[in-house]
C-alpha cells in the first residue's frame, strides 16, 4: 500500500498536444534584435593607449610557449611548484584549441 493513497485515486487524462495559433502580424515582425559582437568604440587607458584591438577576421590563434610533450611532463610535477600550474594551464588551452579548431602557433611556426 502506498503512503499517499490520495495520489493513487487521481485519474490520468491524456491531452493531445496543441500548438497555439500565431497571428500573421506577429509572425512577420521581428521582435528580437541582434547584438553586435564586434564593437567600434576605441577603449583607451589613462595614457591614451588602446586597451582592446578588435580583430576583423575573428580567427583565434594560440601561441604555445613550449611543445606539448614538455608541457605534459611539467604539468605532472609538484603541486607546490608554480611551473606545474603554468604548464597545466597551457595543457588546458591546447585541449580547448583542439576542441574548437583554433590555430596553434608553437615557437613561431603554425601547427
Amino acid at each position: 500500500m502506498s503512503p499517499f493513497p490520495e495520489k493513487e485515486s487521481l485519474p490520468v487524462v491524456e491531452r493531445p498536444e496543441e500548438f497555439p495559433e500565431i497571428p500573421m502580424e506577429v509572425e512577420n515582425k521581428s521582435f528580437v534584435t541582434p547584438t553586435p559582437t564586434q564593437f567600434k568604440a576605441k577603449v583607451t587607458d589613462d595614457k591614451g593607449q588602446p586597451l582592446v584591438q578588435p580583430t576583423g577576421s575573428g580567427a583565434v590563434s594560440v601561441q604555445i610557449p613550449a611543445d606539448q610533450a614538455q608541457l605534459t611532463t611539467v604539468a605532472k610535477g609538484s603541486i607546490n611548484d608554480s611551473l606545474t600550474w603554468f604548464a597545466a594551464f597551457w595543457v588546458r588551452i591546447i585541449k580547448k584549441a583542439i576542441h574548437f579548431g583554433w590555430q596553434m602557433v608553437v615557437g613561431g611556426r603554425k601547427q
